[in-house]
């Protein structure tokens, strides 16, 4: 009987090759993710068989394996030579990875790698794991047969994904409802610089006054509040809101409440606010907001994810609980 692979769904098509990261020469490397480096996406998995006489590999995840993956047909090769693509679904939290490699049924190879997939951005990273960074000279000289890694300024300046350098591997970062501006006309390089040290494109100033070179005001408004929200505080805008695209209003990098409440475990058990007449609580969502009727009832109907002038951080410049209440039920 065959073994399905529970945890990964391999998908081999024919993607362009990402090469991610540089290791030592051997017959079989783990590209990307590298050993004990940490990853905050769930996009690929990627191997370099540096053994031409490798004909196929499995690949363990968690403990789990997958059934042999056959790369030794002359369209596969002709298309990606000695790199193989797959499209992983960690789980978050560590992941193990056990790779094989075999030549005519015979294991010839085994690599293995330990990486964290940190699927919320508050969470913290085992010790002794790194980031995983892709544009560094060693990761990038990978890349350059298949992609144009110093590309001319006229290409940078290009507003579509296939006119674009970056939207050769970036462009699945855009497929979502709701597209942040800049990223939706590929000016990379007003968040992100091409030639910083010692790797590339990283962000032209910190967090907070990056995002507020362009959301004029937000300073001063944050400034006036005698509260401020714990990522607001301390500029870290992308803890909540993904700079690229999202399928939520506000660039959220998910509902509402599953940010909210990312930070702020357990308060959806139990009693929150008060408890009714009927002996229910407070409901923490539904389908309709009375202060919006066009959003929905969430966390955020009540408290002001960027700050307030309470220490609850209720939304209107409302101070007391009693006042919250009154904004829905007037007597």
């Amino acid at each position: 009987m065959n073994r399905r692979f529970a945890t990964i769904s391999f998908g081999i098509a024919l993607l362009s090759a990402v090469l991610l990261f540089a290791a030592p020469a051997a017959a079989l490397q783990i590209v990307y993710p590298a050993d004990r480096t940490y990853v905050s996406k769930s996009n690929y998995l990627i191997l370099k068989t540096a053994d031409p006489q490798i004909t196929g590999v499995t690949v363990s995840l968690n403990g789990v394996e997958s059934d042999l993956i056959d790369i030794s047909d002359e369209v596969y090769r002709n298309a990606f030579g000695d790199i193989i693509i797959l499209l992983p679904n960690w789980r978050p939290g560590s992941n193990q990875i056990v790779v094989a490699g075999f030549r005519e049924g015979r294991r010839t190879a085994r690599e293995a790698a330990n990486i964290v997939y940190l699927r919320d951005l508050n969470a913290i990273p085992p010790k002794g794991f790194e980031p995983f960074v892709m544009h560094t000279p060693e990761g990038e000289a990978l890349c350059a047969p298949c992609h144009i890694m110093q590309p001319l300024p006229k290409g940078v300046r290009a507003d579509t994904a296939a006119g674009n350098p970056c939207g050769d591997c970036h462009q699945g970062l855009l497929d979502k409802k709701y597209v942040h501006g800049p990223a939706g006309v590929w000016e990379c390089s007003y968040c992100h610089l091409p030639d910083s040290e010692p790797n590339r494109h990283r962000l032209v100033a910190a967090e907070a006054e990056l995002c507020n070179s362009c959301h004029v005001g937000k300073t001063e408004e944050f400034e006036q509040r005698r509260f401020a929200h714990g990522p607001v505080g301390v500029g870290l805008c992308t803890i909540c809101h993904d700079p690229h695209a999202s399928n939520h209003q506000a660039y959220l990098r998910a509902k509402p409440n599953e940010v909210c409440l990312a930070c702020h475990e357990g308060l959806d058990q139990g009693t929150h606010v008060v408890r009714g007449i009927g002996g229910k609580p407070h409901p923490l969502s539904g389908p309709v907001n009375p202060l919006d009727e066009r959003k929905e009832f969430s966390c955020v109907s009540c408290h002001d994810p960027h700050g307030g002038d309470s220490q609850f951080l209720f939304v209107r410049g409302v101070q007391t609980k009693f006042g919250l209440c009154n904004l829905c039920h007037q007597k």
